[in-house]
């Protein structure tokens, strides 16, 4: 149920009277994000039942490496995902699944906030010195899965936390004959934020498989029981 909810990345906007002040705190953070230098931290993933639960249902850890390239690899759980400039993997290790499909454009570098204009609202803007935190509200008859948004930014343009409150209710009831509906809440907490480079074979896809003649798959020792998608053969055809 967790992994339904938690690959969510974060979602910006503003348009009230901070505007532009929030607006040039985002635009330094999607600088930050997409510069063509290496970058890496780490993550934990908490989910409560309810708004003010202070209680972890489950949790995640997770890393997020980039090259110069801005080719990205990121894990959360037993989840990994590759966008490199030659593919776009996702493995899932629970599953022993592989999934390969073309690469992501602008994948996980994408911080901008402007889709969102039309659908947030700025309810605070407040400097605590050591970072901002700016918390948006989902207008009515928005799109979006969550009726509040609370983001952290420090003053190096990183984000540090960012807290979701879902507008949807979630069973939390390991019976499904007896539901347990709740509204969570998500935090995301990055922490170790470096400029050092990464090890460039994991951004290699040989690390994960080769390719022989007509098109055969050949995973690596690690892999090699996981069953392949390859979604480049549907979107080729």
């Amino acid at each position: 149920m967790f992994k339904k909810i938690l690959y969510v990345w974060v979602l910006f906007s503003s348009c009230l009277a901070h505007t532009q002040t929030v607006n040039q705190v985002f635009q330094k953070v999607a600088k930050q994000y997409s510069e063509a230098k290496p970058l890496q931290y780490k993550s934990s993933y908490a989910l409560y039942k309810d708004f003010e639960s202070k209680k972890v249902e489950e949790t995640y850890k997770g890393i997020y490496y980039k090259n110069a390239d801005n080719e990205i690899y990121t894990k959360i759980g037993d989840t990994e995902m590759l966008n490199s400039k030659a593919v776009f993997l996702k493995i899932s290790n629970t599953e022993k699944a592989i999934e390969i499909s073309n690469p992501v454009p602008n994948y996980a570098g994408d911080f901008d906030m402007k889709p969102l204009l039309d659908v947030c609202k700025i309810e605070k803007f407040v400097d605590y010195k050591s970072y901002w935190e700016i918390t948006m509200i989902a207008k009515s008859f928005s799109s979006l899965p969550y009726s509040k948004i609370v983001v952290q930014v420090t003053k190096s343009y990183f984000l540090q936390k960012q807290t979701f409150y879902y507008n949807t209710a979630v069973s939390f009831s390991k019976d499904y004959r007896s539901p347990d509906p709740h509204y969570p809440r998500l935090e995301i907490i990055n922490t170790n934020f470096n400029r050092n480079p990464v090890n460039a074979s994991v951004f290699n896809t040989k690390t994960y498989f080769t390719t022989l003649a007509k098109k055969q798959i050949i995973l690596v020792d690690r892999l090699k029981k996981y069953e392949v998608n390859d979604q480049r053969v549907i979107s080729n055809k």
